[in-house]
């Protein structure tokens, strides 16, 4: 038993050994669209970070009537707190608005005008778990139903361009990692077609002494999988040296790196040895049959 395992297994490096330009091509083929997939989902993972970062960012405006009293605008600021998806805010008084606005337009408001009439209001923090443009625009309708409250601003437009953003990224980095990965799944399936063809007499040769198909067939299954795990080895080199390269990057620009998703490298050596399984397969499915 030990030495038909051990004659298998060499006759799949001699199948390789044979065919090596295409199994080389196929095996990097398979590294290519490793590569292409894991650089779709570490920059997916990356930027939905930096959307939630940006998000946390954004503040929902409120504004007060012009003539609330200042109990009233702390009660009606108090009472928007208690909103669901509300995770903070800052109360802003008229002698706070007024510091805002010399801030961004470099003028002292009861200056020009001789008095305040700014009205009072405040921004809130929205959680995290609210910050879709969908339930932001709800907190929004609740907080305008409120006596007291005159407008309420949120930065819309950018919320729906981030969450825009992201499905597209998402949808483009499907279609080219099943792009890819079909031409991954060609390539083998070709290669392992070469090979059959380059060992037809070994085939029928060994079919006339009373081999079973399956004593046939597992070289090639070997074959497959060796240039699968080839493939994977080569993705991981490649990005272990991108990761090298963006973390100096990185540090020469700022003090931030960017996170690597933990499914990358066991995601590379599984898909890189289903590649090579299901390679094989669809050659041995379309060729090894002439032979039975």
């Amino acid at each position: 038993m030990f030495s038909k395992i051990i004659f298998l297994i060499s006759e799949s490096f001699r199948g390789l050994y044979r065919t090596k330009v295409p199994a080389l091509i196929s095996s990097i083929t398979i590294a290519i669209s490793l590569i292409i997939l894991s650089t779709a989902i570490f920059s997916y993972y990356n930027f939905i970070g930096l959307t939630k970062t940006i998000k946390s960012e954004f503040a929902i405006e409120t504004f007060f009537n012009i003539d609330i009293t200042y109990d009233d605008a702390t009660n009606l600021y108090n009472r928007i707190l208690l909103i669901d998806g509300i995770e903070q805010g800052e109360f802003v008084d008229k002698d706070k608005a007024a510091e805002i606005f010399e801030k961004y337009f470099n003028e002292n408001v009861e200056e020009m005008l001789g008095e305040n009439p700014l009205p009072m209001g405040a921004n809130y923090i929205v959680s995290p778990n609210f910050r879709t443009p969908n339930q932001i625009k709800d907190i929004v309708i609740q907080i305008k139903r409120l006596n007291g409250v005159e407008d309420v601003l949120f930065q819309k437009d950018t919320v729906n361009k981030l969450n825009k953003i992201v499905e597209i990224i998402l949808s483009i980095s499907f279609i080219v990692g099943i792009f890819i990965l079909c031409i991954s799944i060609i390539l083998v399936s070709n290669t392992i077609t070469l090979i059959i063809y380059a060992r037809k007499r070994t085939i029928e040769i060994l079919q006339l002494l009373g081999a079973t198909n399956s004593f046939i067939k597992f070289p090639f299954f070997i074959e497959g999988i060796i240039q699968g795990c080839f493939g994977s080895i080569l993705s991981i080199f490649v990005l272990f040296i991108l990761n090298s390269l963006q973390i100096y990057l990185m540090d020469s620009i700022s003090n931030s790196h960017l996170v690597v998703p933990s499914i990358i490298i066991p995601m590379n050596i599984i898909l890189g040895v289903l590649l090579g399984i299901i390679g094989s397969y669809r050659g041995l499915f379309n060729q090894l049959e002439d032979y039975s």
